[in-house]
Parts: C-alpha cells; structure tokens; sequence
C-alpha cells in the first residue's frame, strides 16, 4: 500500500494556501464528520471526557472557545461536562453547518454554543474574552502558528487554560522508518478490515499532500518546537503529554494514527 506521497518543492507562488486548506476542508467535511460521529457513539466519547474533566478547571460557568471546531466534536464533549457557554470556529463553512448537526443529534441542548466562520490566525474576539481555549488537530494545518498562538493567548483571560491536542501528522515525509510503521499500521488495519481513515469520503489524497508540504510544522518535531515557543514567553505555564491518544484512542484509531502519536500540551497564562 503506497502512501500517495509525492515530495515536491515547498516554495510556491501565486497560490492563497489559506484558501487551499479552506476549500480542501470544505470538499472533506462529510467523511470527516462520520469520524467524529463515531467517536461520539462510540467509547472515545467517555474516554475524552474523563481526560478533560482532568485537565481542566472544575468551575464550569466560565467562557469556553473551541478553535478549529471542525464537526463540532469538542462542543459536544464540553457541553456534556455542563459549560454553558461554548464558542466554536471554523475557516470551513461546510464544517461549521455540519457540527450545528451534530450539535443537535449529539448534544443535550442545555448550553449556549455559538459557531462562527473565523480565522484560527486572525481572531475577531476582544483580548481575554475567555477562560479555557481548546483545540484538536489543527495546529499542524496552519500557515502561520505562530501567529496563531499568539492570536490564542491574546484573547485568553489571566489564568486562563489553553489545551492544545495534536501530532506529528505526515512527519513521514521526513522520516523513511515512520514511513514504513505508518504503511505497516495502515495495512494491518485493512487485514483486519477496519476503516482505513486516510482514504475515503471527501480525501484528495494529492491535494492533501501538497498542502502538507507548504506548511511549516510538516518540518518540525513536534510538540518540541510547540513547548519552545511557548516556553520563550513571559509568565506561561508548560505542561506536556506525549502518547495522549493511549488514553482516548480505540483500537481502530490506534491503528490508523498509531505511527503519529498524539500529543497534549497544557498552558496556562499567568496574572498582568
């Protein structure tokens, strides 16, 4: 099994990236969305909300914003853990109409969720409008990280949580023997016939590896290069997790996600 990879040049010219990855998400929403749902219906679900439950703080009456929403995933958890007030953005107006969806199906309709189309790198919210920012496979797809990061703890409250989940995608194409645990993985899941997640509905696998290969974290080891950054900053607390997908992955996920291991990295932003 090939894993599509064609390694082309980083540079280019004359092409809007955000608009790729955008129009890339929107042609993607509906498998990626089936993904989600079967978390949610299946034991992922509990599994997520223990390990939030642990990671964040106990008051729960306090603003909550969901960068990257995406199918609506971490709302639904978060609104299931009794926040009542839950933002959730996305760049990708199909992704946006598809976690309203599942928002319905899914959720306990006890909260106020708002979601909106917005920017990960560019937030339209005025500074320290929120005490917890999540965010789940995202950071990897993003033009200008570090841009975004900074966007993240701008409109995050004084001793506010910022959880970021996330991994290594496609780092194969730097490194041969991952290449082959990644192939070794995905071919062992199809012996067994389980969902192979990276082909199927909505998935250009061309387009997909020409995006990967114009972003940035693609040549960073990860979450090394996150806690740098971080850690370069005044008053900000670092608190890392590698293997996190141990704790909330199936064994289908494990499989397909195994040779890219998922890590959590926790901040939380210090007083003026």
């Amino acid at each position: 099994m090939s894993s599509g990879i064609k390694r082309v040049e980083k540079g280019v010219t004359n092409v809007n990236l955000l608009e790729e990855i955008q129009n890339y998400w929107n042609h993607r929403y509906t498998g990626y969305s089936k993904v989600n749902e079967k978390e949610l219906e299946g034991t992922q679900r509990e599994s997520w909300k223990q390990q939030l439950q642990r990671l964040l703080p106990a008051n729960q009456n306090v603003k909550v914003l969901d960068i990257g929403t995406g199918p609506g995933f971490f709302t639904i958890i978060l609104e299931e853990l009794g926040y009542t007030t839950i933002t959730g953005i996305d760049v990708s107006n199909n992704m946006l109409e598809v976690a309203k969806e599942n928002i319905q199906k899914y959720g306990k309709g006890h909260s106020s969720i708002q979601l909106m189309k917005m920017d990960a790198q560019n937030l339209d919210f005025k500074p320290e409008s929120f005490d917890i920012i999540v965010s789940r496979n995202l950071t990897w797809n993003l033009e200008k990280p570090q841009q975004a990061y900074s966007e993240w703890l701008k409109v995050l409250k004084p001793n506010g949580t910022l959880l970021i989940f996330d991994a290594n995608w496609y780092a194969f194409l730097q490194n041969e023997s991952l290449e082959k645990e990644f192939e070794k993985k995905r071919q062992k899941a199809v012996e067994e016939k389980l969902e192979d997640y990276w082909q199927g509905e909505g998935i250009d696998e061309e387009k997909m590896d020409w995006i990967v290969q114009q972003l940035p974290l693609t040549y960073q080891q990860r979450p090394q290069w996150d806690i740098d950054y971080f850690s370069s900053l005044e008053g900000i607390s670092v608190e890392t997790e590698e293997n996190f997908g141990d704790l909330v992955w199936d064994y289908e996920e494990q499989l397909n996600y195994g040779a890219t291991p998922m890590f959590c990295i926790k901040i939380v932003k210090g007083d003026k």
